[in-house]
């Protein structure tokens, strides 16, 4: 399993690799193994790892990009920057391509050739004012958010007019969740029904005053619960045991639950993460009650 840190490790490796924007033999300009058409090589300007310009045009990895205006061109990050009209969005989408549609289903034929192709994607957000855009941090990191002084916005999809100063990027290790005065957003997606006002945010769990969630990388699962005394059960960091982390298990005045999930078995009183357990992957992983043992929300016999 690779872990979060073993993930960014393995990015840290092909980005140090990539070479970028750069020079051969002193004044041609490259994106990578690309060499950029561009129309002014004596004026041609190196930005940032992903971004270029010369006096008529901007250029992205080895994109020239239309009707941008080098004049005011900001780059805000690596997928937002501006110009004197708008604020944009822009990515590439990597797509495998193949020279016969029906090899993988039929038999492979001995002329077969694979390849791949990036997909540059523009977007303008929707009456975005460049003058007052931001991209919203969490813990001093970029998140894909980004507001101006009335929207919100999620990969350049304008997700609702608000002030500004009420839009909360909540604190998270993980996960980026915004906080406006009507709505929660995960991944660019209004969580239906959830109340701003009462919404408290652990760590993988949440709550508002009507229900529960759990969240992971991908979605958001809510979930019924008595939110008065719900709670993410905590154990101490391996590394550091000052500082607490929540587990996958919580539990309210009369049930468990694992990774949202109620545990219909489990006895809410007496339930505990079982730490003394050493053959758990993680301490959190493993639970007890007066009845059983649990491992990854599955009961064991005692």
């Amino acid at each position: 399993m690779i872990t979060g840190k073993h993930y960014l490790i393995l990015v840290f490796l092909f980005l140090s690799c990539s070479q970028g924007y750069h020079y051969k033999y002193w004044f041609f300009p490259y994106y990578e193994d690309h060499k950029i058409d561009t129309t002014d090589r004596e004026g041609f300007a190196i930005l940032d790892r992903y971004f270029a310009k010369d006096k008529n045009h901007i250029y992205y990895k080895e994109n020239r990009l239309a009707d941008i205006d080098p004049k005011s061109f900001r780059i805000l990050n690596h997928t937002y920057f501006s110009d004197k009209k708008s604020v944009y969005y822009i990515s590439t989408r990597t797509e495998l391509k193949t020279n016969s549609p029906k090899a993988w289903i039929i038999i492979i034929p001995l002329d077969l050739k694979v390849w791949t192709e990036d997909k540059l994607a523009l977007v303008p957000l929707e009456d975005s004012d460049p003058e007052t855009f931001q991209i919203l941090k969490n813990r001093e990191i970029d998140t894909a958010y980004g507001t101006d002084e009335r929207r919100l916005y999620y990969e350049g999809t304008k997700l609702e007019e608000v002030d500004k100063d009420s839009i909360r990027v909540l604190d998270s290790n993980f996960y980026d969740i915004i906080k406006t005065e009507k709505s929660i957003y995960y991944k660019g997606e209004k969580i239906q029904d959830a109340d701003p006002g009462t919404f408290l945010l652990y760590d993988n769990y949440a709550k508002d005053k009507k229900r529960c969630y759990y969240f992971n990388t991908l979605t958001v699962h809510a979930f019924s619960c008595n939110a008065k005394d719900f709670k993410p059960l905590i154990y101490p960091n391996p590394l550091d045991s000052k500082i607490s982390m929540d587990s996958d298990y919580a539990k309210d005045d009369a049930s468990v639950f694992w990774q949202g999930t109620k545990i219909k078995q489990a006895d809410a009183k007496s339930f505990t993460l079982d730490l003394e357990k050493t053959d758990c992957l993680y301490p959190g992983m493993c639970g007890k009650d007066k009845n059983f043992s649990y491992e990854s929300g599955q009961t064991n016999n005692k």
